[in-house]
This record gives structure tokens, C-alpha cells and sequence, in this order.
């Protein structure tokens, strides 16, 4: 879905495909998560593609990087247990969204150890369902986004996941990406508008950093993903380090 900023004059796209499993061995239960889940993609034109698993080591099988962008894991399987699924899972895949289903919240330690996204408690709550499927929608969009820059007279597409951070750099913005660097006319006060906040901070007047690639936060400068050093802004600095804080530790759980 393609959408445009007329302030800039710039083309941004949001993903549109969703990958859900639903890993759960009663029938009823994954029939109501299956329907709810196409519901919800239907009524909000997502292209959501299900596949449902009745065992922990069935899914496991059909496991690859990337494979499903969420995952729904009854606590209680046959044989592995939820749990131990969703660590086989986070090992594989750092960005998907889990989301335990259980009749206990006896599991909420591991769910916080393998960063889950949220619990639905049996019998399925529909209003819990809507606030579980929104948060992650509304990450997944953000993550899945790309932005048309311009580039040597003409736009070019970059992946909101691939950008490491940004700098302005002789009255330039270089895109620091995964996989090389683009640089364009942009003022940095635009990208920072374009980017859209949370996981892009601001750390200082010439940097936008993406959280998701900070490997350490030292007392002036974040170390990033493949070692560039980013300065942290002198009036502010606690700030910046708060918000990094946050960021880390998520948003708190919903337990209502």
C-alpha cells in the first residue's frame, strides 16, 4: 500500500503481507484463533497467510529465518512445550512477534525471556485478540516500511529494517544501510519526520540512529551494529540514554 507525504513531496510503502502460525493441538481452539486471525486480516486488507501446526516439533520443522512474522503458541503442547518452542523460534528469528495462548500466567517469566508479544488466555477473549493483533500490525507496518528518497534525480526505495542510522555530512544525509551507504539532499529534519519515532532516536543534531542495531551504549556514544561509533549529544545525554532505556525494556505488560 503505497501512500504519499504531499509536505515533502515523498512516497512511502507499507507492507501488506503477513505470515501467522497458530500452533495449537486442540481443534476447537485453533479453529477460533484461525477465524478470528481472518477476520481481522480480512477487515484491515491485510494479505495474511495462516498455517496451522498441532505439535511444537511440526512447526519446528517448517521453521526458517523469516518464515512467519507471528507466531501463536498454546503454552500447553503435547510433547515440547510452548515454551521451549518459542526459544527454538527466538534463536532462529529475533523479529517475529510470539504470542503465548494458555489457561495460566504461571509462564510469564519465560514469556518475558523470550520477548513475547503478549498472552491470550483460554477461553479466548476477542477485545484481547484485537489489542494483541493491533501492537504487533502496527510494528510489523512500521518495520516493513520503505521510504522513496530522492537520489541522483531519482527516488529511490529504502527499507526502514535495512537503515543502521543517519548523519548529515557536508550539508548531506547519509542512509547508513546493511548493505552500503546512500546519501541525499534531505534535510535530517525531514528523515527524522519520515522515519516515524520508536525504534529512531535522535541522539544528537547531525545523528538518527535505529535502536534495533545499538550493540552497546557507552557514557558519549553508541557502539553500532558493525562497530561505527554515533555520539550521543551533550545537552540532552540523559535523555537519549533514558529513552534507549526504554526502548530496551519494551512496553510494560498489559495484564488487564
Amino acid at each position: 500500500m503505497i501512500q504519499k507525504d504531499d509536505k515533502y513531496n515523498i512516497e512511502y510503502e507499507i507492507g501488506s503481507d503477513m505470515n501467522i502460525a497458530i500452533c495449537e493441538d486442540l481443534s476447537a481452539d485453533s479453529g477460533e484463533l484461525y477465524s478470528y486471525i481472518r477476520n481481522y486480516c480480512d477487515t484491515h486488507r491485510y494479505d495474511g497467510k495462516i498455517s496451522s501446526f498441532r505439535t511444537g516439533e511440526a512447526l519446528l520443522e517448517a521453521l526458517a529465518p523469516g518464515a512467519f512474522d507471528i507466531y501463536f503458541l498454546d503454552i500447553y503442547l503435547p510433547g515440547m512445550s510452548g515454551v521451549d518452542v518459542a526459544r527454538k523460534i527466538r534463536e532462529a528469528d529475533k523479529d517475529c512477534f510470539l504470542v503465548f495462548v494458555t489457561i495460566s500466567r504461571d509462564f510469564m517469566p519465560e514469556g518475558f525471556e523470550v520477548l513475547a508479544a503478549g498472552y491470550v488466555e483460554k477461553p479466548i477473549d476477542n477485545e484481547r485478540m484485537s489489542r494483541i493483533m493491533h501492537n504487533c500490525r502496527m510494528v510489523f507496518e512500521r518495520n516493513s516500511r520503505t521510504i522513496s528518497i530522492p537520489y541522483k534525480g531519482e527516488h529511490l526505495k529504502i527499507s526502514i529494517a535495512e537503515l543502521l542510522y543517519v548523519e548529515v555530512y557536508n550539508k548531506e544525509c547519509v542512509f547508513h544501510m546493511k548493505r552500503g551507504n546512500v546519501k541525499t539532499r534531505l534535510q535530517l529534519e525531514t528523515v527524522a519526520e519520515l522515519l516515524g519515532g520508536v525504534p529512531f532516536l535522535r541522539c544528537h543534531r547531525s545523528y538518527i540512529v535505529n535502536m534495533n542495531y545499538i550493540e552497546d551504549m557507552l557514557e558519549e556514544s553508541f557502539v553500532m551494529s558493525g562497530g561505527d561509533i554515533v555520539p550521543i549529544r551533550k545537552n540532552g545525554r540523559k535523555e537519549v540514554r533514558l529513552a534507549m532505556a526504554e526502548f530496551i525494556a519494551g512496553p510494560p505488560f498489559d495484564a488487564n
